[in-house]
């Protein structure tokens, strides 16, 4: 009896401490549990869940906009609320953007998904819903813009606000996208401060720019130098400053796979300095709709002194040397916009179909035309009140040129 009351008495300590150990375990457990290690991403990877191009994670990391962490020479995305709750507000935006998105008549559904499922992908390393996603003829800010800073009054940062007419590098990545493909080498021989160039580095292509005005050419080769020191590659950039006219001697033959690029527009930009100065000194025009227009340079041989015929004179000139440097079935793709002279009784001058013509003669195919509908960043101003009516010129055109094929 004695013998049995021990046991027990012993059954009852060993439970008691079995449960203790089982109870400190399960503590230990829940720790582990409740602080797990951070997730990590790779720009890739975060590209693909916030559905944006790998550039535009490149740009949220550089702006501190997520969260990140450097090892081993290589930016990793952090995983954590910062980045949970922007990753909802990106879809919440691509949900809206999704709605107000037309149906295309010619690529329906079943169609693209057909395409997917093959596996293929186009020349420019694109599936079928990127092809047919990027293929709309008129494109505004909301296609180009990143929507994250569509509500500052002016997307331009440091580099772009020294420079009177640039482009978003966005729509150089656009069109980068488009006509291109990773290891390609993409030219511009009006780099001005290096929108281009930039577009270019984020995307895994080869670039190289001349510009003819050593300060933006400096500023170019700055900028450069900032992206590449945040996310480099083993990819070639070079800034030469010289004059476009000797790109023949930069570059050679069948080199070039695309050419992105927005000439000087003649002697325009001196005749709008004149007018804001005296007609539209308090007006919209001036003050309202983001424009900080300058004049390049003073030098007799910048394309922005040249009056307009001559002007085209040499574009034909650049055009068909850009033909020759260019790869047989390459692109090349001209910014440009319209103008009107009405103090020398001019209405309207079509400088894109101008050098569309221009560029025919120098040999090239016109491949395409693109309109850039830029409304939503310009005031609608007054025009030629009372007498004459004028619509706003709140557009620009993207000429895109391609070279034949060899027979």
């Amino acid at each position: 009896m004695k013998n049995n009351c021990i046991n027990s008495y012993h059954c009852i300590i060993f439970v008691i401490q079995f449960d203790t150990f089982i109870t400190k375990k399960n503590m230990v457990n829940k720790n582990t549990i409740a602080e797990p290690k951070e997730e990590l991403l790779t720009i890739k990877e975060a590209a693909e869940l916030l559905k944006v191009s790998e550039v535009s994670v490149k740009r949220y990391i550089s702006k501190e906009v997520i969260p990140s962490v450097k090892i081993g020479g290589a930016r990793r995305i952090i995983k954590n609320d910062v980045w949970d709750s922007f990753l909802e507000k990106i879809k919440e935006e691509h949900k809206s953007n999704i709605a107000s998105e037309p149906e295309s008549p010619y690529l329906v559904k079943h169609e693209i998904e057909n395409e997917e499922k093959k596996s293929k992908i186009g020349f420019n390393d694109l599936m079928p819903s990127e092809w047919a996603l990027l293929s709309k003829n008129v494109i505004n800010e909301d296609d180009i813009l990143n929507h994250v800073w569509n509500d500052l009054s002016s997307p331009r940062n440091k580099y772009q606000l020294e420079h009177g007419a640039v482009y978003p590098v966005k729509l150089a990545e656009r069109l980068i996208k488009m006509y291109s493909a990773q290891g390609d080498t993409v030219f511009d021989p009006f780099l001005g401060i290096g929108s281009t160039i930039i577009a270019a580095q984020g995307l895994n292509r080869h670039g190289v720019g001349i510009e003819l005005n050593p300060k933006f050419a400096n500023i170019a080769q700055l900028w450069l130098n900032d992206v590449q020191d945040l996310f480099a590659n083993n990819n070639h950039y070079k800034v030469i400053n010289d004059d476009c006219r000797n790109m023949l001697n930069h570059i050679r033959k069948d080199k070039i796979q695309l050419t992105v690029t927005s000439p000087p527009y003649a002697d325009f930009i001196q005749k709008s300095l004149k007018d804001r100065e005296t007609v539209h000194k308090t007006s919209i025009i001036k003050h309202e709709n983001n424009s900080t227009v300058k004049q390049y340079s003073e030098q007799g041989n910048d394309f922005g002194n040249l009056p307009y015929k001559d002007f085209l004179k040499e574009i034909k000139k650049i055009l068909a040397d850009n033909l020759e440097i260019t790869k047989p079935g390459g692109y090349s793709c001209w910014v440009v916009k319209d103008y009107r002279d009405t103090k020398n009784k001019i209405p309207y001058i079509p400088f894109h179909s101008d050098l569309a013509v221009v560029g025919q003669e120098a040999g090239w195919l016109y491949h395409d035309l693109i309109v850039w509908d830029q409304t939503g960043q310009r005031r609608l101003v007054l025009l030629g009140y009372p007498s004459v009516f004028y619509v706003n010129q709140n557009c620009s055109f993207i000429v895109v040129f391609r070279k034949p094929k060899s027979k």
